[in-house]
């Protein structure tokens, strides 16, 4: 889709520090045992993924698409105890890097896999992520991981399934401005309801990132090419995260 006269906005600052604890918490989690897989796509590419409202952000004059696998842990209202089994479960999401209307940096999700019924109707029906039900294993050997998506039961969409494995290196002391620019982004944005097209942003703010240098050992995924992308090409960039308590605030319309 075409950019809308929102692309007059200028981005706010990119920092590696949360801008502040957002207001009106209402959800928390906490992300543990995530890696980022990173490729580069030409902007018009993923534009043309993108809904009237949002533009898509760049980096030397390039966009960007993830694979994040990870283990969410906590997942529930701010002021309400976990629940064990229900706020806890694997997710495997696809993800780019967007600027909205009001000028946030933020995620736009082209598909998230959960391996909770329960989390993915809520969050697709009352905050219009678009979470899929799948199967997700997360394997663990001292400094190696292996995630497996098998497959998608509900709601049906194109067959998919993904296996990263990577081993983890040593801790990166001094992110780069790439590396900044892929995972401090304090917000994500949805479509809802999606009949109407609304976009809202949802702030988030936690800790500040601590990654890993990371190397893929096993690669196999469709989720990507499922999302409308091109298969990706060239080495991607592959981080490990240490984990971090999030905590979202309202989302606002914009």
């Amino acid at each position: 889709m075409a950019m809308s006269s929102s692309g007059d906005v200028p981005p706010q600052p990119l920092t590696a520090d949360s801008p502040g604890p957002v207001s009106r918490r209402w959800l928390r989690n906490r992300w543990d045992e995530l890696t980022f897989v990173h490729w580069r796509y030409r902007p018009d590419i993923v534009q043309a993924l993108l809904p009237d409202g949002l533009r898509v952000d760049t980096h030397a004059g390039w966009a960007y698409v993830s694979l994040v696998p990870f283990r969410m842990t906590d997942a529930t209202p701010h002021f309400v105890p976990a629940v064990p089994w229900i706020s806890a479960f694997n997710e495997t999401n696809v993800r780019t890097y967007v600027v909205d209307s009001a000028g946030n940096r933020a995620i736009w999700f082209f598909s998230l896999e959960a391996d909770r019924l329960a989390i993915v109707a809520f969050a697709r029906w009352f905050l219009g992520f678009p979470y899929v039900w799948g199967r997700l294993t997360i394997e663990r050997r001292a400094s190696w991981r292996r995630y497996v998506t098998a497959r998608r039961r509900w709601p049906k969409r194109p067959a998919s399934s993904t296996t990263v494995a990577v081993e983890i290196g040593d801790v990166i002391t001094e992110p780069s401005g790439l590396d900044v620019f892929l995972t401090a982004r304090w917000g994500t944005v949805t479509k809802w309801p999606a009949a109407r097209g609304v976009l809202r942003h949802h702030p988030v703010d936690h800790q500040a990132w601590t990654l890993h240098e990371a190397t893929l050992t096993e690669y196999a995924d469709a989720s990507i090419e499922a999302a409308g992308l091109p298969t990706p090409s060239g080495d991607p960039i592959v981080r490990y995260a240490q984990p971090v308590d999030a905590r979202f605030g309202r989302p606002t319309r914009v």
